[in-house]
């Protein structure tokens, strides 16, 4: 019987892309991942990838249905979005290499002692945060889009951070 695997699920405006990793390597479902660049065919990508960039995995859903599911390498991701231009490519290769695979990576890695990244949703969006010794973290060039504009009565943020970093 062949392995099978529980796939990460990642969410791209309201899209899913399921992800595994394989030694070490992440790999993420072909068809959904065309979905998401917005490709016609999404089963053809496989087609234009050399062996070592395509497998047929096994994906477990938590019904417990076995579902076979081809999926890309990372590099393979990089190829499709060369390949297939459009202006949106930018901003995924952008949430692919920022957020999507370092949370796919994290989520592998179960060391307690270092932080790891994770993604919430937070009013229609999603912030990467920074998870370590139980507690979350935000980056600071996420701040204007997480925290809401001060209002004319209140403090500035940016005001209160040169305050604090004093």
């Amino acid at each position: 019987m062949e392995e099978s695997y529980v796939p990460l699920l990642l969410m791209r405006h309201n899209r899913p892309l399921r992800g595994v990793m394989i030694d070490r390597q992440p790999w993420v479902c072909a068809k959904e991942f065309g979905l998401l660049m917005g490709h016609r065919n999404p089963e053809r990508i496989c087609r234009l990838m050399d062996d070592d960039q395509v497998r047929t995995l096994i994906f477990r859903t938590h019904q417990g249905d076995a579902e076979p599911v081809q999926v890309l390498s990372e590099s393979a991701l990089y190829r499709a979005l060369c390949r297939f231009s459009h202006p949106e490519n930018r901003h995924l290769r952008r949430w692919l290499t920022h957020e999507a695979l370092p949370a796919l990576r994290d989520a592998w890695e179960h060391r307690a002692q270092e932080p790891r990244r994770t993604l919430m949703a937070w009013d229609r969006q999603r912030i990467s945060l920074l998870e370590w010794q139980g507690d979350l973290w935000i980056a600071l060039r996420d701040m204007p889009r997480f925290a809401p504009p001060p209002t004319p009565g209140e403090r500035s943020l940016r005001a209160l951070l040169q305050r604090w970093w004093r």
